[in-house]
C-alpha cells in the first residue's frame, strides 16, 4: 500500500431495541454478559440521552438520522391530525429523511442493513437492506432492497418466529411459547447476520436484534421484585427470561465480531430502554377537564384532599379481557378502515376535542402528550397564538409538575417539555404542544395536587415494562479510545459517528455530534 493512503475500518454496527443499560451493565460486571463486559474494558461506553424522554416512537428514526423529531413527518404510528382535529394512521414508511447508510450509499460506500427497527427500506442504498423480516412492532412494508434478496431470506431463515408479540395472552403457556419463540429469534437473527455478511460484504454492516423489546415489555414484572404483579415464588419459571435473552444476544455478538475479524470497528447501541411501566397517560384527559380546559370550560373546584375516580376506556379494557389470538382473528378479518377505527377508539375513546383549549393526543403509554387548540393551525381552534398559547403551556406545564403521589409524597412526573421550546424543524407543527413523561421508578395509582384533589387511577395495559429515557452505546475497535466513558452524549450521536469513520462529511442539518475517535490510518 502506497504510503499517504488513507484506509478506513470496516464497521459493525448492532442495534438492540429497547435494551437497559442498567441490566447490561449489571450482568456484564456479573460475567455473565462477557461479551459486553469485553467491549467496555477493551473500548469506550457512554449513556445516551434519548427521545423517548418526549416521543418515544421516534427514537429510531432519530438515531439513523443523527436530527430531532421536528425534522420528521412522523412521531407516532396514531398521528394527531391538525387539519381535521382527529386521528390518522401513518406507517413507517412514512418517514422520508435520509438514514446514515443512505448518506454512506451517496457517497460510494457500500451498506448492508438488517432489520432496522421503525425504518423503510431505502430505494438507493449502495449494497443491500432487508426491511420487516423480524423488527419489532415496526409498522413499514416488508421487502429487501434488491428485490430477489427476500425470497433468499425466507428459503434459507423462513419467517421470523415472532410477530405481533402483543397477540401473547397473559398465560403460562403462552408466554413460555413467546419466551421460546424469541430465544430462537435471536438465533436466527445472529445466523442471518453472519450469513449477509460472509455472502454480501460491506464495508458498513449493520444490523438490529429485535427481542429486548418485546421481552421487556412482556417479562420485565417477573424478575423485578417493586413491581405489584412480581411472582416471588417464581411459579412458571419466567425470573430468568430477559437474563437469558440478554445472554442469548451477547453471544450472538460475540461471533459476529469473530466473523467480520481483525482491524473493524465495532458499536452497539440502543436508542432507549426498558422499566417498569407506571403512567397516567390515559387519564390526561381526566386532568385537563379538571384544570378547566376540556371542552365544557369549566374548571372544577377541589380541595385537595377531594378524591375522583379516573376515568376508563371500554376498549382498552377489553383489549385486556379478550385473548390476544381472538383479538388479531377479528382485526385481520375486518377491512383497513374498521382497524384504524378500533385503534383510534382504542387510544382516544371517543376524542371528544372540539371547544376544548387542550386535550390528550396519542404518544407511547410511557409519555403522556398534551395539543393545544390554536386558531389559525388546528381544526376548531380557539387559542390564539402567542401570548395566550404561552400562558396556556405554561400553565399546564406547571400543572403537571406540581402531581404527587399521596402515598409516598413524591412526584408522579419526571419531565414536562415544551416541545416548541426543545426541538427546530420544518414539522414542528405536527408535535403534540406538551408531553409528560412520567415517574416509572415506583409503584403508584393515585396522583394528587391542590389544583386537581386526588385522582384515582386504573391500570389500562396488559403490558408489565415499558421505555426508559436512556440509550447507550459500546463501542471498540481502530480508533476507539479504551477504557473511557463519554458523558452528555444522545443519541443523535449515533450516524456523525458513523459517518465520520467512513470519511463521509456530516451534514450541517444533524442534531448530533461524532464521539471521540481517530477516524483513520495512514500507510
Amino acid at each position: 500500500m502506497g504510503a499517504g493512503i488513507v484506509t478506513r475500518p470496516r464497521q459493525l454496527l448492532i442495534g438492540l431495541d429497547a435494551m437497559e443499560w442498567d441490566l447490561v451493565r449489571r450482568w456484564a460486571d456479573q460475567g455473565k454478559l462477557p461479551t459486553f463486559r469485553r467491549l467496555m474494558q477493551e473500548g469506550m461506553r457512554a449513556e445516551l440521552s434519548s427521545t423517548a424522554a418526549q416521543l418515544p416512537d421516534t427514537v429510531w428514526a432519530a438515531t439513523y438520522t443523527g436530527s430531532n423529531p421536528a425534522r420528521f413527518q412522523k412521531y407516532f404510528y396514531v398521528q394527531y391530525d391538525a387539519a381535521t382535529q382527529g386521528l390518522k394512521n401513518v406507517s413507517d414508511d412514512g418517514y422520508k429523511a435520509e438514514a446514515f447508510w443512505d448518506m454512506l450509499s451517496a457517497r460510494g460506500k457500500t451498506v448492508g442493513v438488517a432489520d432496522p427497527a421503525k425504518w423503510p427500506l431505502s430505494r438507493s442504498i449502495n449494497g443491500y437492506q432487508i426491511a420487516n423480516w423480524g423488527a419489532h412492532a415496526t409498522k413499514a412494508s416488508r421487502g429487501t432492497n434488491p428485490s430477489e434478496l427476500w425470497s433468499e431470506v425466507m428459503s434459507r431463515f423462513g419467517e421470523f418466529p415472532v410477530r405481533d408479540c402483543d397477540a401473547v395472552d397473559d398465560n403460562p403457556k403462552s408466554q413460555a411459547k413467546l419466551r421460546r419463540d424469541l430465544l430462537d429469534g435471536v438465533r436466527k437473527h445472529g445466523q442471518m447476520f453472519r450469513w449477509l455478511m460472509r455472502e454480501r460484504p460491506a464495508e458498513v454492516f449493520y444490523g438490529a436484534f429485535s427481542a429486548p423489546h418485546c421481552a421487556g415489555h412482556h417479562f420485565w414484572r417477573f424478575m423485578d421484585p417493586e413491581h405489584p404483579r412480581y411472582d416471588p415464588e417464581d411459579r412458571n419459571g419466567f425470573r430468568s427470561t430477559m437474563e437469558e435473552i440478554y445472554a442469548a444476544i451477547d453471544s450472538e455478538i460475540g461471533e459476529l465480531i469473530h466473523a467480520v475479524g481483525d482491524g473493524a470497528r465495532v458499536m452497539c447501541f440502543a436508542a432507549h430502554g426498558m422499566g417498569p411501566v407506571y403512567h397516567a397517560s390515559w387519564n390526561i384527559p381526566d386532568i385537563l377537564d379538571l384544570l378547566g380546559y376540556g371542552p365544557d370550560g369549566i374548571k372544577k373546584t377541589a380541595t385537595a384532599q377531594e378524591e375522583h375516580e379516573g376515568s376508563v376506556n371500554f376498549w382498552r379494557m377489553l383489549k385486556m379481557i379478550v385473548p390476544g389470538k381472538v383479538q388479531y382473528a377479528i382485526k385481520n378479518s375486518l377491512p383497513k378502515a374498521a382497524q384504524d377505527k378500533l385503534l383510534f377508539l382504542w387510544y382516544a375513546g371517543g376524542q371528544n376535542w372540539k371547544g376544548a383549549r387542550a386535550f390528550a393526543v396519542p404518544n407511547n403509554d410511557a409519555v403522556g402528550s398534551i395539543r393545544i387548540a390554536v386558531k389559525g393551525r388546528d381544526k376548531y381552534g380557539v387559542v390564539e397564538p402567542g401570548e395566550e398559547y404561552r400562558r396556556i403551556v405554561n400553565d399546564i406545564r406547571d400543572a403537571f409538575q406540581e402531581l404527587t403521589d399521596p402515598v409516598t409524597g413524591r412526584s408522579v412526573v419526571s419531565m414536562v417539555t415544551l416541545t416548541h421550546e426543545a426541538f427546530q424543524g420544518p414539522h414542528i407543527d405536527n408535535l403534540p404542544d406538551i408531553t409528560v413523561q412520567w415517574d416509572q421508578t415506583f409503584a403508584w395509582q393515585h396522583l394528587q395536587s391542590p389544583r386537581i384533589g386526588v385522582l384515582k387511577i386504573r391500570r389500562q395495559d396488559g403490558r408489565t415494562g415499558s421505555h426508559t429515557s436512556r440509550g447507550f452505546v459500546v463501542a471498540a475497535g481502530q480508533g476507539i479510545p479504551v477504557g473511557a466513558t463519554e458523558t452528555g452524549r444522545s443519541i443523535y450521536d449515533i450516524a456523525p459517528t458513523i459517518l465520520e469513520c467512513a470519511g463521509v462529511p456530516i451534514p450541517e442539518s444533524m442534531d448530533g455530534k461524532p464521539l471521540p475517535a481517530k477516524q483513520a490510518m495512514t500507510a
